[in-house]
């Protein structure tokens, strides 16, 4: 598990100084301690899914994005898993659930668009 932690401080630093940003910018722009940022990318410490959420949204990348070389995830396993969530869904609830996916694909799209 450190290994996901010590990637994803890398990628946090690599997206951070492709943007030349400061720990200090990215910081006030996640909301989070600047020496904090500092100990996340070098491995030190393990931050929680908000403050990844946080930085992600302040890099303007998603956290699959972040954690992406180290997660090796099967497309075809996430469809199935998809379709089980669907399976027994009533008609409404079908739309509901594909114009939600429907906006995050969008908002994907623009993001990386960034």
């Amino acid at each position: 598990m450190q290994m996901v932690f010590k990637h994803l401080g890398q990628r946090i630093r690599e997206e951070r100084t492709k943007y030349r940003l400061t720990q200090e910018q990215l910081a006030e722009a996640a909301e989070i301690n600047e020496s904090y940022i500092g100990q996340v990318e070098r491995g030190e410490k393990n931050p929680s899914l908000e403050t990844v959420v946080s930085i992600a949204n302040s890099l303007g990348v998603t956290v699959d994005f972040l954690l992406q070389e180290e997660v090796n995830v099967e497309p075809n396993n996430l469809i199935n898993e998809l379709i089980s969530i669907a399976k027994d869904k009533d008609p409404d609830e079908l739309r509901l659930m594909l114009n939600i996916c429907r906006m995050i694909s969008e908002y994907s799209s623009k993001v990386k668009k960034k």
